[in-house]
């Protein structure tokens, strides 16, 4: 369908005027953190979210915490653990609810960091609920960004729409933690598309997970011979139900019988991971559509497409596989899940050779090590001492003088982006931004005016390891 290029001149109105120190756009890895640290150092927040549920990624299909320790190297540096502040005590509170495996050891990883951590969806949801509304964070839900007004390299409010209407929200500091940098875009800040180079390290830049239940394990395992391949040892108490399991698949389909399965997908490799026995709770197929996330059409067609494939997968898996006869779908993500989209260009942009390298920085934010892509490249690993750091110009967009970038839409490098989209890092991200913008509002300041010898002690007052 062509979009209609006349126009309609709307009426002035007056828009009624939410005022507060921060704004954070989007509840996700990212923004959940920043939301909450921006609101623990003493600023008013608002956070705003299309989803009915904060928590983004963690809590839409991911539910495995791969990245609080460093990597081991070759050259005998042993896994410690490098991530501490808000994405740390997220996992403890995990731990406390008793729907978590906690971080158990696992031998001979591939990714050179030997601990796991894996949590239920629900538990993640009300613990990302509980911490937002005990630090007193305005949380708007179903909330959508409209519109930006900017001016003289400042943002002067957003406009917001909801069940209440139009809103526009007027704060001292901006955060862009929606992934697609839409505020970034809304006034015209340098962005990139990073989503056409995708396909060079995996599978695309989309993907809906989902679960099964009703699945026996044992016998999959045993009667399917090379095909279903358990890739690490189980975790959790011995004897008990909340445990890992982690399970690769290959198996050619029937193309006839599954036509909305493409090629790539009739010998479909499949990760499993499970929580509870007898189920895959998270099951990872990337072979969405390669599309712009940003195009409202595209990603609405892919959204649909993927909903029927998913259960086509399941379908060829329950009718297939042994062991599988007795499953169904328990659950799907709330909405097609995001790799890659715009990348806004800030003061530093992080590099592959940065996380190589071992790189580190005199304003570092944080320190991170974990990589997607590495255990096919080894090339890709941190050397000595296993990982790298993160510096605050990386959260700074070119342009804007109030606005801090948080997320997934930070590095132009595919390789590196392999690396800093994942959770914990984006969890980083959003500690660090949400000080910072809590700061800067207190002293009414811009974001490049912050002493970085003040956020460095407050960061490292908040339980973030630096060191």
């Amino acid at each position: 369908m062509e979009t209609d290029r006349s126009y309609y001149v709307e009426p002035s109105r007056k828009t009624p005027v939410i005022r507060t120190d921060v704004l954070v756009a989007g509840a996700g890895t990212a923004g959940l953190i920043a939301a909450v640290a921006a609101a623990r150092t003493g600023a008013k927040v608002l956070l705003v979210e299309k989803l009915p549920v904060p928590g983004g990624t963690l809590t839409n299909g991911g539910i495995g915490f791969n990245a609080y320790y460093s990597q081991e190297t070759p050259e005998g540096d042993v896994s410690r653990r490098i991530v501490g502040g808000l994405a740390y005590e997220l996992a403890q509170r995990l731990e406390i609810t008793g729907y978590s495996t906690g971080f158990r050891p696992v031998r001979n990883d591939h990714y050179r960091i030997p601990h796991r951590f894996m949590a239920d969806h629900e538990a993640l949801k009300a613990v990302a609920s509980e911490m937002l509304m005990e630090a007193g964070v305005e949380v708007l839900l179903q909330t959508f960004l409209s519109d930006v007004v900017f001016e003289d390299g400042k943002i002067q409010a957003v406009m917001i729409e909801n069940k209440d209407g139009r809103s526009a929200v007027m704060a001292k500091q901006y955060i862009d933690a929606t992934g697609d940098g839409d505020i970034a875009h809304r006034i015209g800040l340098e962005q990139r598309p990073l989503w056409q180079d995708y396909d060079k390290v995996c599978g695309g830049p989309t993907g809906l997970v989902f679960g099964m239940a009703g699945i026996d394990f044992d016998r999959a395992v045993a009667e399917n011979g090379g095909a279903f391949m358990q890739m690490s040892e189980k975790m959790g108490p011995d004897g008990g139900n909340l445990g890992m399991h982690r399970y690769a698949f290959a198996h050619k389909a029937k193309p006839d019988r599954y036509p909305l399965m493409n090629r790539i997908d009739i010998n479909f490799f499949t990760s499993f991971q499970g929580l509870h026995e007898g189920e895959a709770t998270y099951i990872n197929n990337s072979k969405a559509p390669k599309i712009d996330s940003t195009n409202a059409r595209d990603y609405s067609l892919a959204e649909m497409t993927m909903r029927s494939r998913i259960m086509q997968m399941a379908s060829a898996l329950k009718a297939e596989v042994p062991g599988f006869e007795n499953s169904y779908v328990n659950w799907a993500s709330v909405q097609l899940g995001v790799r890659a989209s715009n990348i806004t260009t800030c003061d530093y942009m992080m590099t592959q050779e940065d996380i190589t390298e071992a790189r580190r920085f005199e304003d570092e934010i944080g320190l991170y090590a974990f990589h997607d892509f590495a255990p096919k490249h080894a090339e890709l690993f941190c050397k000595s001492p296993g990982f790298y750091g993160l510096p605050y110009r990386m959260l700074l967009p070119v342009g804007a003088d109030n606005l801090l970038m948080a997320g997934r839409s930070v590095t132009y490098d595919i390789n590196a982006h392999m690396s800093t989209r994942n959770t914990v890092c984006c969890m980083e991200m959003g500690q660090a931004a949400g000080i910072a913008a809590a700061m800067c509002a207190e002293k009414e300041i811009g974001t490049r005016d912050l002493d970085y010898r003040d956020l460095r002690a407050k960061l490292i007052e908040s339980g973030v390891i630096l060191t």
